[in-house]
């Protein structure tokens, strides 16, 4: 039989201090436990210590065999001093054999103490090697003040200046500039249209209905970093945008976690999902809220966790496959689908109140009865302006039918003469007024209107 490479025996006997079966039913099993541990530690201090103490003589032991021994080699040579003459060769070899005897002894001694010495958790193993590896690589921060400008908005600013410089360059006149196209190519003065969140807006710009991260000092500096993130990454992120399942989702995180989890990210998603509710995308705009809601979690569950958002991806998910969790979460999806779209319709009331202002500053068409339209619609109830500013007929006849006749043929006359209402009927307002309603009253200003 060949025999076994490595002895497999010292596992056979090893002692642990929680074993049951000799406790006794009478005895509490933690004080079992502990006495039993205690016992232990005491029983291998005392044999630690007779072993250091069998080492020690043994040492000295070998010390005076190693004289011994050169003595009886120089009385046998011959080449020993004067003084050795006088040594007895037989008392010294008696000596060296007591002594050899004695060392022999205590070093079967120390072998059986540490044979017997059952296997337990403080020596059934030992560090062999140790070593700590420290990684010097630090992950890139998510804050939004920590990442600073690259410099590619003011490239791109500085090459649309060329651009419209060029284009303002006086060009002889050729027979295409007659042409319908040709007229069509000026600039000339538009409105704002909604922009891309990649534009040089900063995400402060659009007051986001959820809290985004803190505002730097300089908000010059917030925008220039804002926009430079975004024309970096935009395929990154408007292509997370579009993923649909939670799995491919999860995936993607886990490649550009980097990009997505960080602050400009997020402000990136609110933007978009504002955009796209506002340019009627309403099917995308939900698409876009779950997956900024899934950045947003992803964000509060590493800071309740006091970890890196990086780090929680995986934790996340996993709890999105509990029904409780995924139901939370839809719930908040759905609450944020209702505070963008509550948004969307403020922000496009600013819009128009902002594009009024503008036109107002010139010169702007009276009515047919000479009041200025802006100033008239900016007077009006906010039932009526309401009415008019979704230009909804039907949504108006009910706002009208709630006043009293002489406060909407008050109202609706100056609708007329201002031009925001063309009636079927010429002389439709300006029927008698009964005495008990009174005479019209002059028509308020901005700062008198309360309605």
């Amino acid at each position: 039989m060949a025999k076994k490479s490595f002895d497999y025996s010292k596992w056979d006997n090893i002692e642990l201090s929680d074993d049951e079966s000799d406790l006794h039913p009478n005895i509490d099993k933690e004080s079992w436990f502990r006495m039993k541990h205690r016992s232990r530690l005491e029983r291998e201090a005392r044999e630690d210590e007779e072993i250091k103490e069998m080492n020690k003589q043994n040492e000295q032991d070998n010390a005076r065999i190693k004289i011994i021994k050169a003595r009886l080699n120089g009385l046998q040579s011959g080449q020993a001093d004067e003084d050795a003459e006088f040594e007895d060769m037989e008392a010294l070899q008696g000596e060296l054999s007591e002594l050899e005897a004695r060392v022999a002894e205590k070093e079967k001694r120390i072998k059986t103490i540490h044979e017997k010495r059952a296997w337990n958790i403080d020596n059934i193993c030992k560090v062999k090697e140790e070593k700590s590896i420290i990684n010097d690589a630090k992950m890139s921060s998510l804050k939004a003040d920590d990442f600073k400008p690259t410099g590619l908005t003011e490239s791109v600013l500085q090459k649309n200046q060329q651009q419209r410089e060029k284009e303002a360059e006086p060009v002889a006149p050729t027979a295409s500039d007659s042409t319908p196209a040709a007229q069509t190519s000026a600039p000339t003065p538009t409105p704002a249209p909604v922009s891309k969140p990649a534009s040089t807006s900063s995400p402060a710009a659009v007051s986001p209905p959820a809290p985004g991260p803190a505002p730097v000092k300089d908000p010059k500096l917030a925008a220039m970093s804002y926009n430079d993130y975004v024309l970096e990454h935009e395929a990154t992120l408007e292509h997370y945008s579009e993923i649909a399942s939670l799995d491919a989702t999860k995936e993607y995180l886990f490649k550009h976690g980097h990009i997505l989890l960080h602050e400009h990210a997020q402000s990136y998603m609110l933007l978009s999902c504002l955009e796209d509710e506002m340019n009627g995308k309403h099917r995308r705009m939900r698409q876009v809220c779950r997956q900024s809601q899934i950045l947003s979690h992803i964000t509060e569950l590493a800071t309740s966790m006091r970890r890196d958002p990086r780090d929680v991806i995986l934790p996340f998910f996993m709890r999105l496959q509990e029904p409780e969790h995924l139901k939370g979460f839809n719930d908040a999806v759905y609450d944020f689908t209702v505070r963008i779209q509550k948004r969307a319709v403020e922000k496009r009331k600013e819009m128009d109140a902002e594009r009024r202002r503008e036109q107002g500053d010139g010169e702007v068409p009276l009515g047919p009865g000479g009041l200025n339209p802006y100033e008239v619609l900016e007077q009006l109830p906010a039932i009526l302006r309401e009415a008019f500013d979704s230009q909804d007929v039907e949504q108006l006849h009910k706002a009208v039918a709630q006043m009293s006749p002489a406060e909407a043929r008050k109202w609706m006359k100056m609708c007329v003469d201002s031009g925001l209402w063309v009636p079927n009927d010429a002389n439709e307002f300006e029927g008698p007024i009964d005495e008990e309603e009174g005479e019209d009253e002059p028509i308020p200003s901005p700062a008198e209107d309360t309605s």
